[in-house]
Parts: structure tokens; C-alpha cells; sequence
């Protein structure tokens, strides 16, 4: 009786230590599984984030477009300055609201410095921000009333 007694609790301490080092293992798993959970989560948000620059940088409301000839990464001021004031209406800034979300996107001419402006095309703030991200992009801007070039700067920020 006390050799049963014996080999029965060896096989209690032996069951404790497994679910022991079990409990360990799943611990180590579920955090490194939360860390490659959260490394996703930022890969999407970045991707989304690259996904709303493109479609600002290429939108066909500002392309300069020259007898069927496209400019890339260039933007026209009278098309910018007519879209600008187009979304400050609500219903028609719900509309872009699919295509960029919790955005905002500015265009800020540098060069020539002697007329020198900053222009909100797109403005959707959310009222709590989570992550942010910034991003800034090169553009050509032409004015058609004076026909010249210049450079701006298009800025665009994701709200997570």
C-alpha cells in the first residue's frame, strides 16, 4: 500500500511539472504571438498610410495634363484652388471621405519664395487620434494664369 501510495504521487509531481512547463510555453508563445500581431497592425497602418499618398499625389482632379501628355507628380492651381473650396462642403467631402478616410492632406508652395501659400485640400480629423503618420512628398506646381512652375511640398497625414 505505501509502494502505491508512493507511485501515485510520483505521477502527481510528475503531472504538475508538465502542466508547469506548459503554462511557461504558452506564455512565451502568446507573447511573441502578440508581438507579431502588433508588427502586422503597423505594416497595415503603413501600408494604408503609403496607399492614401499615392491617391492624393495621383489624383486626376489636379493632373497636368498637356494635349493627352501627363506630368507626374504635378499638380495644377487652378484645378487645386477649385477642389479646395469643391470640399469644404460636407456632402461632397463625404465622397472623398472613402478614398482617404481620417486624413488630411495640405499642399504648401517653397520655391519661388516670392508668393508664397499653404492649402488645405483635405481635412477630416478624427476627435480622438490614435497613431499618426506624417508623410511629405515633392510636387511640380503650374499655374495656368501666369504659366509658370513652381515647387511645393504635398503633405499628407493618416490618422490611426
Amino acid at each position: 500500500m505505501v509502494r502505491a501510495q508512493l507511485k501515485m504521487f510520483e505521477t502527481i509531481a510528475v503531472l504538475i511539472v508538465f502542466f508547469f512547463l506548459l503554462a511557461i510555453v504558452s506564455v512565451f508563445y502568446l507573447s511573441a504571438q502578440r508581438s507579431s500581431i502588433e508588427d502586422d497592425a503597423t505594416q497595415a497602418e503603413d501600408s494604408f498610410a503609403l496607399q492614401v499618398v499615392f491617391k492624393a499625389l495621383y489624383m486626376p482632379e489636379l493632373d497636368c495634363s498637356f494635349l493627352l501628355t501627363q506630368r507626374d507628380n504635378c499638380i495644377d492651381v487652378l484645378k487645386l484652388e477649385s477642389l479646395a473650396h469643391l470640399l469644404e462642403d460636407e456632402a461632397v467631402s463625404s465622397k472623398y471621405f472613402e478614398e482617404f478616410g481620417d486624413a488630411k492632406i495640405e499642399v504648401e508652395q517653397i520655391y519661388p519664395s516670392d508668393d508664397l501659400w499653404k492649402l488645405t485640400l483635405y481635412n477630416h480629423e478624427p476627435e480622438t487620434k490614435g497613431s499618426e503618420r506624417v508623410t511629405q512628398s515633392p510636387v511640380l506646381l503650374f499655374d495656368g494664369r501666369t504659366n509658370r512652375y513652381a515647387f511645393g511640398v504635398m503633405e499628407v497625414w493618416v490618422y490611426g
